[in-house]
């Protein structure tokens, strides 16, 4: 098998699997398909029969379509975890957003059984940019845009659907991700985690470069970006898997039912120490 990040991350979601009894996939969410033209950011959701529930991005061309076609009742699809895994080996975007979603689940599976709570999201203030500076942005994440433009930071947006991106001052598109050679800090759309292009994204950074891993699809074990270089990563951890389903059946936004959370190599302790604690809270 190939040696790239996406390889890297399903050997060890297999490792881990082998070692838990994991529980099984209680149902997905979809969201509608829309009749019009109109480009929205959407998530779906793997919910597990423990009560886990993990964000995946299905907005990437032909991903929810191909979705539903495969899942006509997504609250009533009943998968393995392992089953959902082995999309990180397809080529078709539909089945690599689920084994996105299927890692996420299982990785937030394995935190709470080993105890561990995400800390909060929250940059340290040596990591700002600073106003004037020209940050790079793979893949177009309008909520930290409106960040970094508010503090007069210089945003170049990478981006392979440029009709996604509205005109506006500080704001430059490319579809160059050589472009992203000029930036000391870079963030990056965990999207590219679904559609394999996280490996070439890091190839483009200038060395030394400070990349981070930023969306709902990055709330997985951290452990092999980090090992690529990744400085940091954000994601999303839900509590109340209940409390998310009402809210989604509602359509209601459902970011007030998470907690976004920020690791980093010096606040998370890793995969294997994770898996130590939970076999030993197992046998207790």
């Amino acid at each position: 098998m190939e040696t790239n990040i996406s390889n890297e991350i399903f050997r060890l979601a297999e490792r881990l699997s082998g070692k838990l009894d994991l529980p099984g996939i209680a149902g997905l969410h979809l969201p509608e398909l829309q009749a019009d033209d109109e480009f929205r950011d959407e998530f779906g959701f793997v919910f597990l029969d423990d009560g886990t529930a993990s964000p995946f991005y299905v907005s990437l061309p032909g991903t929810l379509d191909s979705l539903h076609r495969r899942f006509p009742d997504p609250r009533r699809a009943r998968l393995s975890l392992r089953q959902c895994l082995a999309g990180f080996g397809e080529p078709r975007l539909a089945e690599r957003a689920l084994a996105v979603g299927a890692w996420n689940a299982l990785s937030h599976h394995l935190m709470r059984r080993a105890g561990y709570h995400c800390p909060a999201r929250g940059n340290t203030a040596a990591n700002q940019p600073q106003a004037g500076e020209r940050v790079g942005m793979v893949g177009y994440f309008c909520p930290v845009i409106d960040r970094l433009v508010e503090r007069g930071v210089q945003v170049l947006v990478v981006e392979q659907q440029p009709g996604r991106v509205p005109r506006r001052e500080q704001v430059q598109l490319s579809q160059d991700l050589g472009s992203l050679a000029e930036c000391r800090l870079v963030y990056c759309t965990a999207s590219t985690l679904i559609n394999d292009s996280l490996d070439q994204v890091l190839e483009c950074c200038a060395n030394g470069a400070q990349v981070d891993l930023i969306g709902p699809s990055g709330s997985g074990l951290p452990d092999v970006l980090f090992e690529h270089g990744i400085h940091a990563v954000g994601g999303v951890s839900f509590d109340d898997g209940d409390e998310l389903r009402a809210a989604l059946a509602r359509r209601e936004s459902w970011g007030r039912t998470g907690n976004k959370y920020e690791l980093t190599a010096l606040n998370y302790p890793g995969a294997e120490a994770l898996l130590a604690a939970a076999l030993t809270a197992a046998r207790n």
